[in-house]
């Protein structure tokens, strides 16, 4: 499909996730707060890791939460990177390891390496930790987990308390939001989306998780592409998924809507997006000074054969003109020899009498003539002589046995000759009764062109109906359990029989057994594919010539318009969705081929939030989620309060659109009048560490910390409650 129009598209070249900039180690520790006591605010979540004083303004160390651990052949020492620096090494990533599953740490030895690495980074003793630690978690998380975590912080690092809190609360404390007030936090992380509501703190009984997130999204898109190219001939990375879904997506506001604007070839091309991965161009591509030479090369190339064959046609001549002159001293020896010695040497010859000699002597001159016309250039005209039938109507007893024979084979040739003589005389007819209605149709065109031109596209009509006809008719025979195909087997078996079914039905044998073995089908394939494929072609013939008047008379009827264009592979919608429109695809553009385009993903990968069920997941979307939540609470002033404090927080809710949808989503569903608020956190990505920090510099942190004497006295398990956490336990 091409698109006539001035957009030229814009590509985009598919990024890979390089490392960042690397974080430094701290060298201001011992002078600011080796002795002060200053709480460590660390945001653990699955996909980053960000960590800092509760004094920093911003996090010190912001790193993917990764660990690699490897031997080099070469080195002969094991390496262990933590963080950004996996990205260093080809090995190393192919190595890296978290310590989550899903948004839960489990593998606490892999969760040691990272805090020995943020522990090293700011400057610490790894031996003994002088700092309360904050850390945060997902929402409800296992007890066992938070016990091995506060088991290693305080067994393995020494530190003084420790103390946990949800990351979207701590967001939603950061953007100035009241808990009283209430709300509802809306988390879509790297693995899960959280939907919590706020009533004086979070009400964790009602909260909801959908298992789509960052993570999930990837591993979508990386599907549909793979799916989309089968035959790719680059591999497509998880980190490659991951930028076309950070860079190339958006949430439509009516997903539909937005579906069916795809199907419009203009839109469709604003819309859709070329995303360019690296290639080498093949090494076999010459200047246009190498493929002149070439084109030089094969022309002396050509003149050469050109000679030879020439040299070719000389001698044959020669030899010819050789054979012929030996066949005529044959022949004129004949008047110095006796009738029994010039038939031995015809006999030598292997030539069984005169009349063959004269026959080769014929044949020969025939050859000398064609091979000097053809040497001179000249064009031979072949003669056809009318075939004569000498024999046919002398009686059989006027003729030897060998004349019988000739004749039985010129009654047969003259059968053939009278009947190829009909077909001419018929095809003749035809012809002349073709230009005559063409004639007619010329002059009625001319006379009556309004009326000409009607009947014309209703005649076309017809034609196409019959056309497509026949196309389903094919559909429907090729699967041999339709209908179709089974009514026709049973006409093809009684047409068969020796025992027609009428016969059959009369002696009581109404079973048709025909189809039961396979060597009936495939007979059957055969006939149907002679027989529809003669049907089929004539009928095309048809629409084509209908085709061809109206593209001439018609200006309304465009190329685009015909029943090949319009079933054609290159206007299909997946070759559009697989091609685009522009520029025209060109399978030997080593560039295309190594091309991707975005389209319908864009908006498909992140519908999944909306609408589990295109992923396969059984779970209810974020808008039927957030009402379901809302309709379990009793209190009017309460779903008030949730309704008006809509919070959006958590990397994976930057995709543009998301708000938007939100809120006509929403309000679909609430009532007439509802004070719907949406607000979205002013850094999805950081606010929760800044939530953190901001609750640890307060008095109010030091109440709500398990201290090393708790957690001896109390056991891994304990906590205490507060507004960010998960409460197991109450003091």
């Amino acid at each position: 499909m091409i698109l006539e129009t001035s957009f030229q598209p814009r590509i985009y070249n598919i990024a890979e996730r390089r490392n960042y900039t690397p974080n430094f180690a701290s060298s201001d520790y011992e002078t600011n707060f080796v002795d002060k006591g200053t709480p460590l605010v660390i945001d653990n979540g699955s996909y980053q890791c960000r960590v800092g004083w509760a004094t920093d303004i911003s996090p010190r160390l912001q790193f993917d939460n990764l660990v690699s651990k490897y031997k080099d052949r070469k080195l002969n020492q094991s390496i262990l990177l933590v963080g950004n620096d996996v990205y260093t090494d080809a090995t190393a990533k192919t190595n890296a390891k978290s310590a989550f599953d899903g948004n839960v740490v489990y593998n606490f030895e892999t969760m040691e390496s990272v805090l020995d690495y943020i522990f090293i980074k700011l400057g610490i003793n790894t031996d003994k930790v002088n700092h309360p630690i904050l850390m945060t978690e997902p929402v409800c998380n296992p007890s066992h987990s938070r016990k091995l975590m506060s088991e290693l912080l305080f067994e393995c690092y020494r530190v003084p308390s420790v103390c946990y809190g949800i990351d979207a609360l701590f967001s939603f404390h950061f953007n100035g939001l009241s808990f009283d007030e209430g709300g509802i936090v809306i988390s879509s992380g790297h693995t899960t989306t959280h939907v919590i509501p706020v009533l004086g703190r979070g009400v964790l009984g009602q909260t909801k998780r959908i298992s789509y997130g960052g993570l999930t999204s990837t591993d979508y898109m990386l599907k549909l592409m793979q799916l989309k190219y089968p035959t790719f001939p680059t591999k497509m990375t998880v980190n490659q998924a991951q930028h076309l879904v950070h860079n190339h997506t958006y949430v439509a506001e009516d997903y539909f809507s937005e579906l069916k604007e795809y199907t419009d070839p203009k839109k469709f091309a604003e819309k859709d997006r070329i995303i360019q991965f690296p290639y080498v161009p093949p090494a076999n591509e010459k200047s246009e000074e190498e493929l002149a030479r070439a084109e030089e090369r094969r022309q002396e190339q050509a003149r050469r054969l050109k000679e030879q064959a020439a040299k070719l046609r000389h001698q044959k001549l020669k030899d010819l003109e050789s054979t012929l002159e030996f066949y005529m001293e044959i022949k004129t020896s004949k008047s110095s020899m006796k009738k029994a010695e010039f038939i031995a040497k015809l006999k030598e010859n292997r030539i069984s009498d005169e009349a063959e000699l004269d026959e080769i002597i014929q044949k020969t001159e025939k050859s000398v003539q064609r091979a000097r016309n053809k040497l001179l250039g000249i064009e031979e005209v072949e003669i056809k002589e009318e075939p004569t039938f000498p024999l046919v109507d002398i009686p059989d007893d006027q003729l030897n046995e060998a004349e019988r024979k000739e004749k039985k084979k010129q009654i047969a040739s003259k059968s053939l000759h009278e009947t190829r003589q009909r077909q001419r005389e018929a095809k003749e007819l035809a012809r002349r009764q073709q230009e005559e209605e063409k004639r007619m149709e010329e002059q009625r065109r001319q006379t009556d062109f309004e009326g000409w031109l009607n009947e014309l596209k209703h005649n076309y009509q017809n034609q196409l109906d019959k056309v497509k006809s026949l196309k389903r008719k094919k559909e429907q025979l090729s699967d041999r359990r339709s209908h179709a195909s089974q009514l026709r087997m049973k006409s093809i078996a009684n047409l068969a029989s020796d025992t027609p079914q009428q016969k059959r039905r009369r002696r009581g044998q109404d079973e048709d057994t025909f189809g039961m073995d396979d060597n009936d089908w495939s007979i059957y394939k055969e006939i149907s594919r002679e027989e529809d494929a003669w049907e089929e072609e004539e009928e095309h013939t048809l629409l084509r010539e209908y085709e061809t008047k109206l593209l001439q008379y018609d200006p309304t009827f465009l190329p685009e318009h015909t029943f090949d264009a319009k079933n054609s592979v290159k206007n299909s919608l997946i070759f559009m969705f697989t091609r685009g429109v522009t520029p025209p695809f060109d399978p030997e553009n080593f560039a295309q081929m190594h091309q991707l385009h975005v389209n319908v993903e864009r908006i498909r990968v992140p519908e999944a939030l909306f609408q589990p069920s295109i992923l396969g997941l059984d779970q209810a979307g974020i808008v039927e989620t957030i009402g379901e939540i809302i309709s379990r609470f009793e209190d009017v002033d309460a779903k008030k309060k949730m309704i008006q404090s809509i919070f959006v927080t958590g990397g994976h809710t930057q995709t543009p659109g998301l708000l938007k949808r939100l809120e006509i989503s929403l309000g679909s569903i609430l009532p007439a009048g509802s004070p719907l608020q949406i607000i979205h956190a002013k850094d999805p990505v950081l606010d929760a560490w800044h939530g953190a920090a901001l609750w640890a510099r307060s008095s109010e942190f030091q109440n709500y910390y398990v201290t090393v004497e708790e957690y001896n006295e109390c056991g891994g398990e304990y906590i205490k409650e507060h507004r960010f956490g998960n409460v197991y336990y109450k003091t």
